[in-house]
């Protein structure tokens, strides 16, 4: 009877390994335990760790977890390359390590050696395949974001070391990141910035015609289109005109704006940016018949697929001139429009309950308040106290 009894709870207990592992396989699967259990298990298994900074309120955390975490693509990477750990930076030991290891925004992920040291950081919510690379980049030493920073900070790294790390800090939005940039530019000659990692620095770094590395790509502009592909060269074109664009519109400069809409046309068949600034020009003007008409064009002949243009049209109409009444008016036009088309789509529902309201049509937007409150429930608690604020202040309105 003894051994029967020793048997059967072998079974369950090899039963139970069984589940524990098939679920580890559905998705990352995180350890549990303080801080330093995992840095011990770290350092024992000779592993990096992961560690997934979240908060409760983060929707750009949950999309990941939804959406990224639950791909075998990435489950099978990260269970296998890393011991995976995940903390609230509101919660328990969250608050310490947020100050320890400067997070500041959501998500954060580090990647950490079992002493507790930086290898690696990254931030934002992104597609699986950029999501498995930065794994990648924690394992290799020349690319680790940690690792980089010591380089730099012993001034033991060649040019192309110092372009990844300028990269690396301008893509986390990081204050150093120009002054890296501009001590690489000091060193290379000409033939360096039109190597390979002279055009990332120049991807990384340029968006106005004002700096030097766009003053360089475009005195070499056939070389760098040969080499790198019209589209890459054209995108960076186009962020620089962008930024003029919204200059010209914001002094009221219709001549040079519309010359440099024609010029971005050029760069881009995608509609929606020369959509969205044709559109802003009227709005920065006070052109209200051109504005009506212009966006109605949009909306017939360019963004009948595309309710969330639609959507950031009709909401830039009502932040910048809601007094307005023939604005407002199509405004509450582009939004009903949207609405229609993506009636499950939070920003839309919340954005339609908000222009409707200040509209004069409080019932259909009391409705859409409440369905956005209700939509937000399932995004974050931070999104769903703006949507009980809309509710509340449509409700109180007149």
């Amino acid at each position: 009877m003894k051994k029967i009894y020793v048997y059967l709870c072998l079974s369950l207990f090899i039963l139970s390994c069984k589940e524990e592992k098939k679920k580890d396989h559905t998705e990352i699967h995180f350890t549990e335990g303080s801080f330093e259990d995992i840095l011990a298990r770290g350092k024992q298994e000779e592993k990096l760790i992961f560690i997934d900074c979240y908060t409760s309120w983060c929707a750009p955390c949950k999309w990941m977890e939804k959406n990224v975490f639950v791909k075998k693509s990435v489950y099978d990477f990260y269970n296998e390359s890393f011991i995976n750990y995940k903390i609230d930076m509101e919660k328990g030991e969250g608050p310490e390590l947020a100050r320890r290891y400067q997070v500041n925004s959501f998500p954060t992920y580090l990647f950490l050696n079992g002493d507790g040291e930086l290898v690696h950081l990254a931030k934002s919510k992104m597609e699986a395949d950029k999501f498995i690379n930065e794994g990648k980049k924690a394992m290799d030493p020349e690319q680790a974001f940690g690792t980089l920073t010591r380089k730099y900070l012993d001034n033991e790294m060649n040019n192309e070391q110092m372009a990844r790390y300028a990269i690396q800090l301008n893509k986390l939005r990081d204050p150093r990141a120009g002054d890296v940039r501009d001590k690489l530019l000091k060193k290379v000659d000409s033939a360096w910035l039109k190597s390979e990692y002279g055009w990332k620095l120049t991807e990384s770094f340029v968006y106005d015609d004002q700096s030097e590395l766009f003053h360089f790509m475009d005195s070499h502009k056939e070389y760098f289109m040969d080499r790198f592909g019209k589209d890459a060269v054209y995108e960076v074109y186009q962020r620089a005109l962008q930024r003029k664009l919204y200059q010209s519109s914001k002094e009221n400069n219709a001549e040079q704006f519309f010359e440099q809409l024609d010029s971005l046309k050029t760069l881009t068949s995608n509609p929606r940016d020369i959509a969205i600034l044709h559109c802003q020009f009227y709005l920065n003007n006070v052109d209200e018949e051109k504005f009506i008409s212009t966006s109605d064009d949009y909306l017939k002949n360019h963004l009948q697929d595309d309710e969330e243009t639609i959507a950031f049209i009709a909401r830039s109409a009502y932040n910048y001139r809601k007094e307005n009444p023939k604005i407002l008016n199509q405004a509450a036009h582009l939004i009903e429009i949207a609405y229609e088309m993506a009636p499950d789509n939070y920003g839309i529902v919340s954005t339609y309950a908000q222009i409707l309201g200040h509209a004069g049509q409080k019932e259909k937007a009391l409705a859409a308040a409440r369905k956005a409150v209700k939509i937000a429930d399932t995004i974050s608690s931070k999104i769903k106290k703006l949507a009980e604020k809309n509710l509340k202040e449509i409700q109180e309105s007149n």
